[in-house]
């Protein structure tokens, strides 16, 4: 679920602004719910995301995973609040999902070198 959020994410990113230079009657709502859009898949991502570290990290016990993860949440938190601009936002939050898909695929990774869960942590 989180690779294919990513990836959601990176089509979003990619393909509207083709649409508003394809439609330009529609880029003045496209535009208008822009934000609105950006911080919707955040949340989602962070749900989904902590989620399905969480759950790698009970398995395998490598706290790294989440941190990278974690990162990537929140340089994509920092392009949704326009930290460094708007100019920046595409990029940072480009890279903040890649950042969380490449921590996914260490996940994936990492669980299934594991075949038993890591005792319960406190």
């Amino acid at each position: 679920m989180g690779l294919a959020l990513s990836g959601a994410c990176l089509l979003h990113c990619l393909i509207l602004p083709v649409a508003v230079i394809a439609a330009p009657s529609a880029s003045a709502w496209l535009g208008a719910t822009e934000n609105t859009v950006h911080w919707l898949l955040v949340l989602v991502a962070i749900g989904i995301s902590g989620w399905a570290l969480h759950a790698g990290y009970k398995r395998h016990g490598a706290a790294a995973v989440m941190v990278l993860g974690g990162l990537g949440l929140v340089v994509m938190v920092i392009g949704a609040a326009h930290l460094f601009g708007r100019a920046a936002e595409t990029a940072l939050t480009l890279g903040g999902a890649g950042i969380v898909a490449a921590a996914h695929v260490i996940n994936l990774r990492m669980c299934a070198n594991h075949a038993h869960p890591v005792a319960a942590r406190r």
